[in-house]
């Protein structure tokens, strides 16, 4: 994934946000994890980490303003290096294993997330049941549905109609 992806993937990211957001939707799916995922998607975990870093600082900027700055930055590194291990170890390229892999990161983060609250301001915030399983399925579901999109041949689905219509 080139820089230029992940800028771009980083800004879908917070436009979706602050769109579901001025929605005011109850539960939404974490869209700064899908840079995330698809830098670490090769196991490259250096690059994954860095992007994790700008993804939860951006995150943190938008959603928890009042609460501690660099929270989800620190989750989305600690799940970042987690799914570059898994990417290094396993081949990623279909959309199912993608998608249950950053769904399963939501997860992660989440925790990481209530317990780093716990541990630092003495709030025990644990997310309702409910909301946190919205929020990893819906996740998972739009991963798998953007890499899915983004493997599909378009180029040769295009020609393929060409051919048809001439002949």
């Amino acid at each position: 994934m080139s820089a230029l992806a992940t800028a771009l993937g980083l800004v879908l990211a917070t436009l979706g946000t602050l769109v579901m957001g001025a929605l005011r939707l109850p539960s939404v799916p974490d869209l700064f994890l899908l840079p995330v995922g698809f830098a670490a998607r090769r196991g490259a975990a250096g690059r994954a980490m860095v992007v994790a870093v700008a993804a939860g600082l951006l995150e943190d900027s938008l959603t928890v303003p009042g609460r501690l700055f660099g929270l989800h930055a620190f989750a989305k590194v600690l799940v970042a290096f987690c799914l570059a291990l898994v990417g290094a170890r396993t081949l990623v390229e279909k959309a199912v294993p993608f998608g249950a892999l950053l769904a399963a990161g939501s997860a992660v983060e989440g925790a990481v997330v209530a317990g780093l609250l716990w541990v630092l301001r003495g709030d025990l915030f644990l997310p309702e049941p409910g909301r946190l399983a919205v929020r990893v399925v819906g996740t998972g579901l739009l991963a798998a549905a953007v890499r899915a999109l983004l493997r599909y041949p378009w180029k040769e689905a295009r020609a393929a109609r060409r051919r048809r219509k001439l002949a």
